[in-house]
């Protein structure tokens, strides 16, 4: 059988093809964010083509009109259409707002019915933890585009949320047994499926056709870095994703076991990549406890 090819990887298609195939039991992407996605690949369309697609969903718009009226993005709470909330938060903040409202209502929505042993609603916990931070860090770094490293981090684990809706009655498992035979998470996983929520994160995030930026995150947050990252480039979005993932697991960390390993990360090599000292993150600390404060208006959207 060929090889599954993502990105830059080659991989033995096995079990991860028939998980992907089935898309009987796994979610399917959403009509809405397929259209949206059509929308960010035509260099020729812009805010009021996004306008268009988001209004046909009410619920989506319903949410983005909460999300777009609380703390996190707006003091001002008069927001009432899309139209609004793209001239005042902008185009690039609102799409990216629509992908993660549909990407989520998708996916956690899934692994609620799927009733496993994984505290799905804790692993949303970390990933708006991450989302948020991963955006605050994206700022002091100047990273050019803020708004998709926040959707990056909100999203670096739907490779857990397809394992816990794929496989519900093993995956809480193959987290909590990982320790007592000396394994990382990402050795677990391999052991039991044959990869890890990595590389099955990309290859979902692949055959649903996000951006590559995201797909990369997905995919390649746990990698080691040796070197600083080009800054803007796809590679510095991954490691500020890998450093919020960090973070996120530090500064609030989850009420259950998430496979969060803290030795599998260099931490001194998370700041190198990401262009941030450690003196700097450790000034940032109670602002981003705040941040992931005001971002918890998205634990509710899935």
């Amino acid at each position: 059988m060929r090889s599954f090819c993502i990105g830059e990887r080659i991989i033995d298609p096995g079990q991860l093809q028939t998980m992907l195939s089935n898309f009987e039991e796994l979610p399917t992407i959403p009509d809405i964010l397929f259209h949206i996605l059509k929308i960010l690949d035509d260099p020729d369309s812009g805010a009021a083509d996004l306008a268009e697609v988001v209004r046909l969903d009410v619920p989506l718009t319903a949410r983005i009109l909460r999300l777009a009226n609380s703390p996190y993005y707006s003091t001002r709470g008069d927001m009432a259409d899309i139209h609004r909330c793209i001239a005042v938060l902008g185009y690039r903040t609102i799409r990216q707002v629509a992908i993660c409202v549909s990407v989520a209502t998708s996916v956690v929505s899934a692994a609620a019915k799927a009733k496993g042993d994984l505290d799905y609603r804790e692993l949303w916990r970390h990933s708006v933890a991450t989302g948020a931070i991963a955006h605050h860090l994206a700022e002091l770094s100047r990273y050019p585009a803020p708004e998709e490293v926040f959707t990056a981090g909100l999203l670096h684990d739907l490779g857990k949320f397809v394992l816990e809706i794929y496989s519900p009655e093993s995956y809480g498992k193959v987290i909590s047994s990982r320790m007592e035979k000396g394994q990382s998470l990402l050795e677990a996983e391999r052991e039991a499926y044959g990869f890890d929520h990595a590389v099955l994160g990309e290859a979902f995030g692949f055959s649903w056709r996000f951006p590559g930026m995201l797909t990369r995150s997905f995919g390649h947050h746990h990698d080691k870095f040796s070197e600083p990252c080009t800054p803007g480039s796809e590679e510095h979005a991954v490691a500020l994703v890998a450093l919020a993932d960090y973070l996120a697991h530090t500064l609030v960390p989850a009420h259950c076991d998430l496979g969060f390993d803290p030795g599998e990360f260099n931490v001194e090599d998370l700041h190198m990549a990401s262009g941030l000292t450690m003196e700097q993150i450790t000034d940032q600390e109670n602002v981003l406890r705040e941040i992931v404060s005001q971002s918890s208006i998205y634990l509710d959207i899935g």
